[in-house]
C-alpha cells in the first residue's frame, strides 16, 4: 500500500509521462482518479490505449500499458459506473492528445476490459503472423550476444528463456509487427514475421516500452538503426576472441639414426600460446624417415629424386598465387623445422617472406616447441665479424652461422681451408659468445639473428657481389630456416649449402640454390640432379 502511495504521489497530472505510463504507473493513475471520484474514460485501437478524466473541459490524453496490474482497478472503476469507453479510428487516436466533446462516450462493463485485455495479449503475442522459428530465434540470440539490443541497455540475458508471451524477462521483439495491426504493422507485417533482421533480443522493459508506453517515439527507422549498430559491435567483440589462423607445417627429418616425432597437442598448443589459432590438419612437408646414409656418394642427387613430389608439393602449397590468397587462407604459416642444414635453407628459400610466416625452435632440454616464458640460459651474445684481406674480387665468400657450436676451420673442405689459410676467399661469420643448442629461445633473440643475417647477406650481395657463397650451418633450425626465406627468388648470389653426416668428417657440398633453381652437389662438385623453384 505504501509503495502505492509513493506511486500516486509522483503522478500528479503537472507529471505524467508525454511518452507514456507502464502498467504500474496505469494502476496508479488510475487508482488517483478512483480515489478522488474522477470519472475516467479509456480509448483504444489496434494497438493504442490511452486513457484521460472526464471533464467538461478537453484533457489530457495519456499512453498506457494495459497489463496485470491496471486491468484490476479499470474493473474496479467499472462496477462503481466510474469508466468509460471509446472506439476510434488508430489514426485519429494516435494523432489525438486531448479529448473532444464530440467523442462517443459508451459505458464500459467488466466483460468489456477483459475482452480488450485478451485481443491485446493476442494481438503483441504472435499475432496473425507467422510465429518466429527456432532457427531464426538462434540468428536473433546469435546477432544480440545474449543481451538487450535496445541502445545503451545491454541487459545480459542469457540465463532467461527466449519468448513472446508475457510475463518473461526476455522478448524476441519485432520491428515491423508480425500483425498489420500492431505496433508499426504494415502491408508487410506477415513477410516479415519470421525475419531474423526485423526481431530484437529485448528486456522486459524495453520490449514495453517499444510497444506499449512509447511506440509513437519508436519508429521502425530507430529500432532498425538500434539492430544494426548492437549486432555490428557483438559481432566485433567476438571476433576479438579469435586469435589469426595458422597453418602449421612441420619439416621433419629422422636425425643420426634417432626417429623425430612430434605430438599434434604440443605443435597446437606451441601456436595457441603465441595466440594463434591453428587449422585442424597439420602438414607435414619433406618429411625424411629413411636411414641416415649422407655419407655414401651421391646422397644429395638421390635426395632431391626421391623428395621431388615433396618439393614441388611444398612450392604449390605455399605460393602467394591467387588461389592461395582466397578468404579461407591462413593468416600466417607456421613451420616447425627439425631437418638437415641444406633441406632448412631450401624451404626457407621457398616459403620466402612475402606471407606471415611464424617460426618455433625446439628446446631439446625443455622438449617442448613453445618460447620458454622465463630464459633458462645465459642471454647469447650474437656478433658477425668480415675476414676479407686479400679477398679475390669478390668471386666466392663464406658465410657461417656458429651459434651452437664454434666452426673449426679443418672442418671446411680442404680448397676453401686452404683458401681461407692463403686469405684468397672473405669469410663472414655470425657467432654466439656462448655457443649452445638453445640459444634461440625467444623471438628477440631470433630476430637479433636475423638482423645479423640480412647485414650479412647485404654486405656479399651487394657490396662484394660474390658469385659463389658457401654457406655453413652450426645453428639451430630455426635460424637455419630464417637465413633461407632472406634469399630473394631470381636475385641472390649462388647459395652453397654443405652437410656435415658427423663430427668425423669434413663438411661436403650439398645443394646449390640458385635465384630459380635447386641444385644436387657431388663431393667433386658436380651437378646431379635439378628442380625448377618457380
Amino acid at each position: 500500500m505504501k509503495n502505492g502511495i509513493q506511486m500516486q504521489n509522483r503522478l500528479k497530472e503537472s507529471e505524467v509521462k508525454s511518452s507514456g505510463l507502464s502498467d504500474a504507473e496505469l494502476a496508479a493513475w488510475l487508482s488517483l482518479r478512483h480515489s478522488t471520484g474522477k470519472t475516467v474514460v479509456y480509448a483504444y485501437a489496434k494497438h493504442v490505449f490511452k486513457v484521460y478524466e472526464q471533464s467538461a473541459e478537453p484533457s489530457q490524453l495519456v499512453v498506457g500499458d494495459l497489463g496485470t496490474e491496471s486491468v484490476p482497478v479499470l474493473k474496479t472503476l467499472s462496477k462503481k459506473n466510474m469508466l468509460k469507453r471509446i472506439e476510434l479510428p488508430c489514426e485519429v487516436l494516435v494523432e489525438s492528445t486531448t479529448s473532444r466533446s464530440d467523442w462517443m462516450l459508451l459505458d464500459a462493463k467488466v466483460k468489456d476490459i477483459t475482452e480488450l485485455k485478451k485481443a491485446r495479449d493476442e494481438l503483441f503475442g504472435q499475432g496473425r503472423g507467422k510465429a518466429i522459428s527456432p532457427l531464426t530465434s538462434a540468428k536473433v540470440w546469435h546477432d544480440a550476444g545474449g543481451r538487450c539490443m535496445y541502445r545503451g541497455c545491454g541487459q545480459d540475458l542469457g540465463a532467461t528463456p527466449l519468448t513472446t508471451k508475457t510475463a518473461r524477462i526476455a522478448y524476441l521483439a519485432h520491428i515491423i509487427a508480425s500483425d498489420p495491426d500492431g505496433p508499426r504493422g504494415n502491408e508487410n507485417s506477415h513477410a516479415l514475421s519470421d525475419v531474423p533482421e526485423n526481431i530484437m533480443l529485448m528486456c522486459d522493459g524495453h520490449h514495453r516500452l517499444i510497444d506499449r508506453i512509447d511506440v509513437i517515439g519508436h519508429p521502425a527507422s530507430d529500432l532498425q538503426l538500434m539492430r544494426d549498430e548492437h549486432a555490428a559491435k557483438v559481432s566485433f567483440l567476438l571476433d576479438s576472441l579469435k586469435y589469426p589462423t595458422i597453418q602449421l607445417i612441420t619439416l621433419l627429418a629422422d636425425l643420426a639414426q634417432v626417429p623425430t616425432n612430434v605430438s599434434k597437442s604440443e605443435l597446437c598448443n606451441s601456436a595457441l600460446s603465441r595466440k594463434l589459432g591453428p587449422l585442424p590438419e597439420i602438414k607435414h612437408m619433406i618429411r625424411r624417415t629413411q636411414r641416415d646414409d649422407r655419407s655414401r656418394p651421391g646422397f644429395w642427387g638421390h635426395f632431391l629424386h626421391e623428395h621431388e613430389s615433396d618439393v614441388r608439393e611444398l612450392i604449390s602449397f605455399t605460393s602467394n598465387r591467387p588461389s592461395q590468397t582466397s578468404l579461407t587462407a591462413p593468416d600466417a604459416l607456421g613451420i616447425f623445422p627439425l631437418h638437415l642444414v641444406p633441406v632448412l635453407v631450401l624451404a626457407g628459400r621457398i616459403i620466402g617472406e612475402a606471407r606471415n610466416v611464424e617460426i618455433f625452435q625446439y628446446d631439446r632440454n625443455l622438449k617442448t616447441w613453445s618460447w620458454p616464458e622465463h630464459n633458462l640460459t645465459p642471454d647469447s651474445k650474437f656478433d658477425i665479424s668480415y675476414e676479407i684481406e686479400s679477398h679475390n674480387n669478390g668471386e666466392e665468400t663464406i658465410l657461417s652461422f656458429e651459434l651452437t657450436a664454434e666452426l673449426d676451420i679443418n672442418a671446411l673442405p680442404e680448397e676453401l681451408a686452404q683458401a681461407v689459410q692463403e686469405k684468397k676467399i672473405g669469410w663472414v661469420r655470425i657467432t654466439n659468445a656462448t655457443p649452445s643448442p638453445n640459444c634461440i629461445n625467444s623471438k628477440e633473440r631470433l630476430e637479433n639473428f636475423s638482423s645479423l643475417a640480412r647485414q650479412a647477406i647485404k654486405m656479399i650481395q651487394d657490396s662484394w657481389r660474390s658469385k659463389m657463397v658457401h654457406v655453413f650451418g652450426v645453428s639451430p633450425a630455426s635460424a637455419i630456416f630464417k637465413f633461407g626465406q632472406m634469399l630473394q627468388a631470381g636475385n641472390h648470389s649462388v647459395c652453397r649449402v654443405y652437410d656435415r653426416p658427423d663430427g668425423s668428417k669434413p663438411f661436403t657440398p650439398a645443394l646449390d640454390i640458385t635465384g630459380n633453381d635447386v641444385l644436387s652437389v657431388s663431393s667433386e662438385g658436380e651437378h646431379q640432379h635439378q628442380i625448377s623453384l618457380r
